[in-house]
């Protein structure tokens, strides 16, 4: 029987993934570029260096098919930027909505009632029951949500509605 809990991974938002495939875009298509060329220096005689004897060949084909495959990975990435930044701002939308909706709907009063503690309950255990009513709130007037945006976002919720009194 596997928990619920299993397959949450650490949320990275999609703004923050749009930038980090940006960056290794460039990355890889700068690396791609430079190696293609020094490469095409170097079989052209230019560059003041080169591959020797039957092995030579090999090499050149190896280190060619490598550079161009960083180009193609660098193209993709910035295919895959491109997508998670038009995501982030359906994220960031979303965010906001629920933000909005916990403003006005979730309060430490209210969570407090769904709650029953036994005497000398820790306060990590209420925690967990606090951040499950929160939780279970919002999937009840939102849906069903991917699990670790859902857990970030109630983390955040937690702390604005508990640490500030």
């Amino acid at each position: 029987m596997s928990d619920r809990n299993d397959d949450v991974k650490v949320y990275q938002d999609k703004k923050a993934k749009a930038e980090d495939y940006k960056s290794s875009a460039c990355t890889l298509l700068l690396v791609g570029v430079i190696g293609l060329a020094a490469l095409v220096l170097m079989i052209a005689g230019v560059l003041p260096f080169r591959f020797g004897g039957a092995g030579g060949y090999i090499t050149y084909g190896v280190m060619g098919t490598l550079f161009a495959v960083f180009i193609v990975m660098g193209i993709l990435a910035f295919q895959a930027s491109k997508r998670f930044a038009e995501e982030a701002v359906d994220e960031a939308a979303l965010t906001e909505k629920i933000k909005a909706w916990a403003r006005e709907q979730l309060t430490a009063d209210l969570i407090n009632k769904g709650v029953w503690f036994e005497d000398g309950t820790s306060d990590e255990e209420k925690y967990f029951q606090y951040f499950e009513v929160i939780r279970t709130a919002i999937e009840q007037e939102f849906g069903s949500l991917n699990v670790s945006y859902l857990e970030a976002l109630c983390e955040e919720l937690y702390a604005s509605i508990f640490e500030k009194e």
